[in-house]
């Protein structure tokens, strides 16, 4: 997929044909068949989806906030005749939130936390927008960012968009985020614009045989830092 590109003065309104609104409904209904079989989570939906703005390979991102039980999760998705998926401990950066991803295929995934999400790490989904369940149900949109540092703002007839350069402290008070976090966004995003796609801190793809857990351990073992995240968790 080709790198999006940085829109650094930008503002235009934007009305969905019916082409569009009919993909919103196919990844939405879809987006609500994964949410519904894990209740008791309660994960979000986060990214295009959730905003609105998508086209016909838009990815459907499913994030767990909190640590939840990774057998617990594995069952379910076994439950309902889910059985074929990859999955990958990944730490993006030093300081980041270990995760776990599982892969139902090229468009779908789900995260898991691996050790707790700080205040930061919570607000990249709220900066991108993010909706659970009943939000959908709802057919609610949300306002978010895009890869292209674009504020999206949902209206009846699609939405409003423009560049968040310039405009930092507005987005961050209308999206109920520190000014740092989008901040730093913005300066991870402008460097992946100058330097292309970076590599990943830490990530570990695993066997159908391997555990999450005990593999994180192996890991901690020769690392210091991973080790160091998992005491402080």
């Amino acid at each position: 997929m080709s790198q999006e590109k940085i829109e650094r003065s930008h503002r235009k309104e934007v009305v969905y044909s019916k082409d569009h609104w009919q993909i919103l409904r196919v990844k939405r209904t879809r987006a609500k068949e994964l949410l519904e079989i894990f209740p008791s989570f309660k994960p979000y939906i986060y990214g295009s989806v959730a905003r609105g703005d998508v086209h016909k390979n838009s990815d459907l991102d499913l994030i767990f906030l909190d640590r939840v039980p990774i057998f617990k999760v594995e069952y379910l998705l076994y439950a309902q005749g889910i059985e074929k998926y990859s999955r990958e401990i990944l730490m993006a950066t030093p300081s980041d939130a270990i995760k776990l991803y599982i892969h139902l295929n090229e468009f779908e995934t789900l995260q898991i936390p691996m050790t707790k999400l700080e205040t930061r790490n919570l607000e990249f989904f709220d900066f991108g927008g993010k909706i659970d369940l009943k939000g959908l149900q709802a057919d609610i949109r949300v306002k978010g960012v895009d890869k292209r540092l674009v504020f999206i703002e949902p209206n009846d007839s699609g939405h409003r968009e423009y560049s968040i350069i310039d405009n930092e402290p507005m987005v961050a008070k209308s999206l109920g985020v520190h000014i740092d976090t989008v901040q730093e966004r913005k300066e991870v995003l402008l460097r992946r614009e100058q330097h292309g796609r970076t590599g990943v801190f830490l990530k570990r793809e695993l066997a159908l045989n391997e555990t999450p857990a005990t593999v994180l351990r192996e890991i901690a073992k020769k690392n210091s830092i991973v080790r160091k995240k998992l005491r402080s968790s």
